[in-house]
């Protein structure tokens, strides 16, 4: 006989939805004797001051600025200080938690650089961006994504060791907490046809950046990466980025189905989208230019009051709303899955929430890049 599989933490369901792009839920991750000491820690750390607000969440009151109705955060700084709070008994075992969760996903996704690199150390014990979060009455969180493409956060995209792979929550909320009375829930906008290949990240540390809608003839959805070395042109002009898709009948396996370009943070700005279509495409095949989109639909002010009073605008998208029940565990995709957080209402919303991290691929040495961002 041969070697048994190894053991793994959740059913292999939670893995295929993490693969497609979809929001993993794990209910009972906790149980209430665990949750308990959690909370009362979370909640004695917020009333003794160590929590920063980030003016991210905005919350239903009018006129000054209120702290406690904004979303706050405990920060790493703090989450990992064994003289605050009661560590040794709340936050260093959640810490050793999220530590067999990111083993048990590396390998589970096939995502080896999850526990190799600086990724592994950044972030010390658990290797998680981790925090407390306390969303106040009223407070909520618009519509984003947790991690972007390097080159479409500017020179900065670059400036760090590691990017954001995982995205995970743990609830805190106590046992009577109803999401049709309290609010709380993680909304998410999810796509409505599996994908042909898993999310986000390609090995090599390309992320993706949008998708090929599915179609009656190619009744699947197609993740679009970037490439931001363009290892195949090393001109200036010809700019240090394009899009491909994966395809099997190529040699390398993947299929270029744009123009060259050099990125840019405006491809989130409203109309960019039309843009990419346009000229990123222009010249390819007009079924191309119809399917593509961005993974998060271009922003502007009136998109965002757009989105904050509809239910849901994109009518190819399936929404899916998350109740906050104390002891689950959820677990998506830092690039691909928009989301967001609906408001409080009444009642503090309490989790522990991170991220698992992935070293960021090296920089490029492409003329465009070492002329404008060195």
């Amino acid at each position: 006989a041969g070697p048994l599989p190894p053991t793994r933490l959740f059913d292999d369901h939670v893995y295929e939805t993490i693969q497609q792009g979809h929001i993993a839920v794990i209910p009972e991750f906790l149980t209430r004797a665990e949750i308990a000491p959690l909370q009362l820690d979370a909640q004695r750390l917020w009333h003794d001051g160590h929590y920063a607000t980030d003016a991210l969440a905005s919350y239903g009151t009018r006129g000054k600025f209120d702290p406690s109705q904004d979303r706050a955060v405990l920060k790493l700084a703090q989450w990992q200080n064994p003289t605050l709070g009661d560590y040794q008994a709340t936050r260093k075992p959640m810490e050793a938690r999220l530590e067999a969760v990111r083993q048990d996903l590396s390998t589970a996704l096939d995502r080896p650089r999850l526990v190799q690199g600086a990724s592994v150390t950044k972030y010390g014990a658990g290797s998680t961006e981790i925090s407390y979060t306390r969303f106040g009455p009223g407070a909520f969180l618009a519509r984003h994504v947790d991690e972007h493409h390097e080159e479409l956060k500017g020179p900065a995209g670059w400036s760090k060791p590691t990017c954001r792979s995982l995205s995970w929550l743990v609830y805190l909320n106590d046992a009577d907490w109803k999401a049709d009375l309290h609010g709380g829930c993680l909304r998410c906008f999810q796509r409505p046809k599996p994908p042909v290949r898993p999310v986000g990240a390609r090995r090599d540390g390309d992320l993706q950046i949008g998708w090929l809608r599915a179609t009656p003839q190619d009744p699947v959805e197609r993740p679009v990466f970037m490439d931001a070395q363009q290892r195949g042109d090393v001109s200036v002009q010809g700019g240090n980025c394009a899009m491909y898709i994966d395809d099997a009948s190529t040699p390398d396996g993947i299929r270029y189905i744009s123009n060259d370009f050099n990125a840019n943070p405006t491809l989130f700005v409203a109309g960019s989208e039309t843009l990419a279509q346009r000229l990123l495409l222009h010249g390819r095949s007009p079924e191309l230019q119809a399917r593509f989109h961005l993974i998060e639909p271009p922003k502007s002010a009136v998109t965002d009051f757009l989105r904050q009073t509809s239910d849901n605008n994109n009518s190819d998208e399936i929404l899916l709303d998350v109740e906050p029940t104390g002891g689950t565990l959820v677990v998506f995709d830092s690039v691909s899955l928009p989301h967001q957080v609906m408001a409080t209402v009444g009642r503090e919303r309490w989790a522990a929430s991170g991220w698992l991290h992935e070293d960021q691929q090296p920089v490029t040495t492409h003329p465009h890049f070492v002329q404008n961002y060195t």
